[in-house]
């Protein structure tokens, strides 16, 4: 039944063609690793074998080509010491992953080629050339199956196990052939089916083995890396933090990050970078950045300590990266409150009146114009108030200019303490004080200006005596319910703060165009007498310092 008869069909005949397809494929599937070098060469030895199976059975086939007895003999020799030879070699690579030494292999070869040449050319016909094919199939398959047994041992797996199955059936296959054709090779029969089939399944299992093995490997990197980088990050000197892009949830921070804010690694999976905002435009302007370049360098970010709830500021660079399989942002950061506290300080130095710290004629040009336009937007009226410190100038020759400056920063103390904190109070030079009242009609700022008059005229300043300086103020008050032109309103609220020192000083006077050009009538017929109409039987002229002031911003 194992004869080569039972291929005679042709359903065995194609399942014979199969058998083949599936050993040459198996070869193409181990051919590109070097763990497979052994059994690339073992399965090439097998396919020779199938080779020498055909050729043994089917001489008359290269009789016919034209090839003669004693050259057919050489070529099925030649052919069993090849097997051998890649046998050898597989044995030597599946045991310790090396070639078999190159001088043994050189004498095995050297031996081989003169015993075919002898038996085939010289000696043919006495039958020793078969039980030399036999003796070079018998060397390497007896050295491949003692090493797959030894792999075996060293390293216990399903497949090398198949190996082993696969190694021996081929065994099978040449002692049954032996047995049952004596000297001649076996045909295609139901050992080859099986040898060919195991082979493959243990080849398909060593490989899932070793992609298993490098995977593992691969996983095993990764979270070395990772420690590295987490190292990396807990040694940087600056404080760093890595949120998710998707939530902005906190996924790492080192400790200098987590000391600034306030967080400690147990409780970073509770919050979100959100969490650190202090201002929503300095939050928003920072995100805009990102989604525009994709990147933030040396943004200033003011954020907060989550225990203490105290702001400062933070230089942040910013770029999202790939983080344990996730799109992260990666933000590392740099104290720079004191700069920002420098910087605030010379700012104010800029924008500030230094006597009265109130803001400047300079910051209110540069910030007005922006107020009056949010104003237009919101369909919203504004409101400016002038106003002046009465008889100032003998205020300073009675008490000396050392209380004549208190008189001016308690005026300004008073302003601000009167007032709307979004009101802006500034000083544009002497005693003159302008301010902006947002969101304000006529009648509520005549409202504001009447009290704070009165607050101004119920306070006083003592001198280094003891004695209580009084003074009142002037003030002045235009609206913009007829025009938006911060240049005109200026005009105006200085012409309306002249009309209430016109009609008796310490008191309001909103601007009426009648009644100022009434005051300008006088003005002129006073002006031939060189006495300005607020000041007449007074010997001492006050004068605006909005007299000629130009707007250029609007």
């Amino acid at each position: 039944m194992l004869s080569a008869n039972i291929f005679y069909s042709g359903y065995n005949i194609l399942f014979g063609i199969l058998s083949l397809f599936l050993g040459i494929g198996s070869v193409f599937l181990i051919k590109d690793h070097k763990y497979f070098r052994g059994l690339f060469q073992f399965q090439l030895g097998g396919l020779l074998i199938l080779l020498l199976t055909y050729l043994s059975t089917h001489e008359h086939v290269l009789y016919k080509i034209g090839l003669n007895y004693n050259f057919v003999s050489f070529v099925l020799m030649l052919i069993a010491m090849m097997t051998s030879l890649l046998w050898i070699n597989a044995a030597s690579e599946l045991y310790n992953n090396t070639s078999a030494n190159k001088e043994t292999l050189t004498f095995y070869i050297s031996l081989g080629l003169t015993s075919c040449v002898y038996y085939s050319f010289i000696d043919y016909g006495s039958g020793r050339g078969y039980h030399l094919s036999a003796v070079f199939t018998l060397v390497g398959i007896s050295l491949l199956s003692l090493s797959t047994v030894l792999h075996f041992w060293q390293n216990r797996s399903a497949g090398n196990f198949l190996l082993i199955l696969s190694v021996f059936m081929l065994c099978g296959k040449l002692i049954i052939s032996t047995y049952f054709f004596k000297i001649n090779w076996l045909n295609l029969n139901l050992f080859t089916w099986l040898w060919i089939y195991i082979f493959a399944v243990a080849v398909v299992f060593m490989r899932f083995n070793i992609y298993q093995t490098e995977l593992q490997k691969s996983w095993n990197m990764i979270d070395k890396l990772n420690l590295q980088i987490n190292n990396m990050i807990d040694l940087s000197p600056f404080p760093i933090i890595i949120s998710r892009l998707t939530d902005n949830r906190l996924v790492l921070i080192n400790d200098k990050a987590g000391y600034i804010f306030g967080l400690t690694k147990k409780e970073l999976h509770y919050h979100k970078l959100n969490d650190f905002f202090v201002d929503e435009n300095n939050r928003r302007q920072f995100f805009e950045i990102l989604e525009k370049k994709h990147e933030v360098e040396d943004f200033d970010l003011m954020v907060c300590n989550l225990v203490t709830a105290s702001p400062f500021w933070l230089s942040v660079s910013a770029k999202p990266v790939e983080y344990n399989n996730e799109m992260t942002l990666y933000m590392a950061f740099q104290d720079i409150t004191l700069r920002k506290e420098r910087e605030n300080k010379i700012q104010n130095q800029a924008d500030k009146d230094p006597l009265t710290m109130t803001w400047n004629r300079r910051y209110f040009e540069k910030v007005v114009p922006e107020s009056i336009k949010n104003c237009i937007k919101k369909h919203q009226n504004f409101s400016l108030l002038l106003l002046d410190a009465d008889k100032f100038k003998n205020i300073n020759d009675t008490y000396g200019h050392k209380n004549g400056d208190k008189v001016l920063i308690q005026l300004a103390e008073l302003c601000r303490h009167s007032l709307r904190e979004e009101d802006i109070v500034a000083r544009f030079g002497g005693e003159e004080f302008v301010i902006f009242l947002d969101n304000t009609d006529t009648k509520t700022a005549s409202v504001v200006a009447e009290r704070l008059r009165t607050t101004i005229e119920n306070s006083g300043v003592t001198d280094d005596e003891g004695n209580i300086i009084r003074f009142t103020v002037s003030i002045g008050v235009v609206s913009s319910e007829k025009t938006a032109s911060l240049e005109i309103l200026l005009r105006q609220v200085d012409d309306a703060m002249y009309l209430a020192k016109h009609n008796g000083r310490n008191r309001i006077a909103v601007y009426d165009e009648d009644a100022v050009k009434n005051m300008n009538k006088r003005h002129k017929q006073n002006r031939r007498n060189n006495i300005h109409p607020v000041f007449q039987n007074e010997e001492n002229e006050e004068f605006s310092l909005l007299d000629s002031y130009e707007n250029k911003i609007l």
